[in-house]
């Protein structure tokens, strides 16, 4: 009884082994993405946190460094305002909100969906060389 429950367990094992190894090669392959978005704390007074006119660094982190990273605001289409390579799984760039009734700020990898976004709230900004005031 024992040597048949034995040879039992070993075929399961090897119908096992096959499935996975079968699973692993038509399993398709996995696609970069962006995990996190944020804007770094900048001085920026009034009614809004950001203000058209001033910069603010965007750092975005990833789960693949060797596909290229692309910020862009709501409605401003596949351009965007910047791109960047990723080091460290990290990638940064500079953004000047272009308008006030942007809501949100993507960035996206090739072949990665969703994006991910990130609500902002942008006034018209006075930029005063240390700090925004955004109305």
């Amino acid at each position: 009884m024992t040597r048949t429950h034995t040879a039992t367990a070993r075929k399961a094992l090897g119908a096992t082994a096959i499935i996975a190894g079968l699973a692993a090669v038509v399993a398709p392959p996995a696609t970069a993405s962006v995990t996190t978005i944020s804007i770094a704390p900048s001085a920026t007074f009034g009614l809004h946190p950001y203000g058209t006119g001033c910069s603010y660094t965007v750092n975005v982190t990833v789960d693949d460094n060797t596909k290229t990273v692309y910020f862009y605001e709501e409605g401003q289409g596949p351009s965007g305002f910047s791109e960047a390579v990723p080091v460290n799984g990290v990638a940064s760039t500079t953004w000047v909100p272009s308008r006030t009734d942007i809501t949100y700020i993507y960035a996206v990898q090739p072949e990665a969906w969703p994006e991910t976004r990130f609500p902002v709230s942008v006034g018209t900004g006075i930029d005063t060389g240390s700090a925004c005031i955004a109305f």
